[in-house]
């Protein structure tokens, strides 16, 4: 099978894959017998067309059974799925990156249906990134460095920067983001004014754990003398997604399992990158949480939805084949009203899927008919 691994630029895919090399040769694979071309790097002049592409291989490698190939950024070559095709076809092993996930989506269900594996790529867990902080010798206590999770993000090279480094952090972060929104949107997209769709994506930044509705947004741009119409406004929200900025919780309905759409919710997929972007407020929090709480499960289990229960909305659903499960994050449920508000739709779930809230603090008490009362800190560092 061809492997396919996606995810927003800077994650790791290119060490990924440099890691999988390494492996192979020091497991016996001849180096002769290793192509590996990192193409956005490269100057576009430089770039080889379809027929370069498969001629530069050849010339370098005896494509067929016992050769790999490995493939980095290749998405911007015309006709590449072809190429792609014709190796796996000679029987060698093929890897490839990408940091669009609709290009590479559409391409590869038109060619290659069937016979590859995606392999998404995502920032650092926080387990991850401990491990990382601890190879840098970072003895801080899990505390502070789950804070530093939480303002910074986990995207790898981020993560090994040192705490002290505040403002080349931050300079990392906006660079990142810079890269990302203009290679992967503004070009990729061929947008002639960037500026809706940057107002857009910080607007989305600032909403993340609210409904983002079409409507809403395209009021929003108005709002900032950037008029639109909502038919723009979602397709830019998908030229976003695309890029891997945001990943989408999709809203499924309790009674038909069904996704409905309807003002969904978007999360960052490196929340340092949105600390970079907007300014803080004191009512982020909750929607920090969220964010982090979404892309955990994500990196855990792939598939996390908001849950619709005729009308009352639980924050997260997992629901794969091997697990299924609820969640609800708030910061604070010391007020009785909060707590009654945060378990109501929980308590109209009639299947017996377990059922956690995620809060900051110890509540002094674990347990609510059955629905299981999480301190948020402690369930990062070992989610479940």
């Amino acid at each position: 099978m061809i492997k396919i691994l996606v995810g927003m630029r800077r994650t790791g895919k290119s060490t990924l894959m440099k890691l999988f090399i390494e492996d192979l040769v020091a497991s016996g694979t001849d180096p002769s017998a290793i192509y590996y071309r990192k193409f956005d790097e490269e100057l576009e002049e430089e770039r080889p067309d379809l027929r370069g592409l498969i001629d530069d291989v050849r010339s370098k490698i005896s494509v067929g059974r016992d050769s790999f190939i490995f493939l980095d950024e290749m998405q911007d070559i015309v006709g590449w799925e072809r190429a792609v095709e014709s190796f796996y076809d000679a029987g060698a092993e093929v890897y490839i990156t990408g940091s669009n996930a609709n290009t590479l989506s559409s391409q590869l269900a038109s060619k290659l249906s069937g016979r590859f594996i995606e392999i998404n790529v995502y920032p650092l867990t926080f387990r991850e990134f401990v491990e990382f902080r601890r190879a840098r010798g970072d003895k801080s206590d899990k505390n502070k460095l789950l804070k530093r999770f939480q303002q910074t993000g986990s995207l790898p090279a981020v993560a090994l920067m040192e705490e002290g480094d505040a403002d080349l952090i931050d300079m990392m972060l906006t660079g990142i983001f810079n890269t990302v929104f203009v290679k992967d949107v503004v070009q990729r997209n061929e947008i002639r004014n960037g500026v809706k769709i940057s107002n857009l994506n910080r607007f989305m930044m600032r909403n993340i754990g609210d409904r983002v509705s079409i409507r809403s947004a395209a009021g929003y741009l108005t709002s900032t003398s950037s008029k639109t119409n909502p038919e723009t406004v979602d397709s830019y929200i998908s030229m976003l997604e695309s890029a891997m900025l945001f990943y989408r919780a999709k809203r499924m309905d309790s009674a038909t399992k069904d996704y409905l759409r309807t003002s969904e919710k978007f999360y960052c997929t490196d929340i340092g990158i949105r600390n970079s972007l907007v300014p803080p407020h004191p009512d982020d929090i909750d929607g920090i949480m969220e964010n982090i709480v979404f892309m955990e499960l994500k990196k855990k289990y792939g598939t996390v939805c908001t849950y619709d229960v005729d009308g009352k909305e639980v924050d997260f659903a997992v629901w794969t084949q091997n697990y299924k499960a609820y969640y609800q994050v708030c910061s604070d449920i010391s007020s009785a009203d909060t707590l009654k508000r945060e378990l109501a739709p929980l308590k109209a779930i009639t299947d017996n899927y377990p059922k956690f809230i995620v809060c900051k603090g110890n509540p002094g008490f674990e347990d609510v008919e059955g629905i299981r009362i999480i301190d948020y800190d402690e369930w990062v560092k070992d989610p479940f």
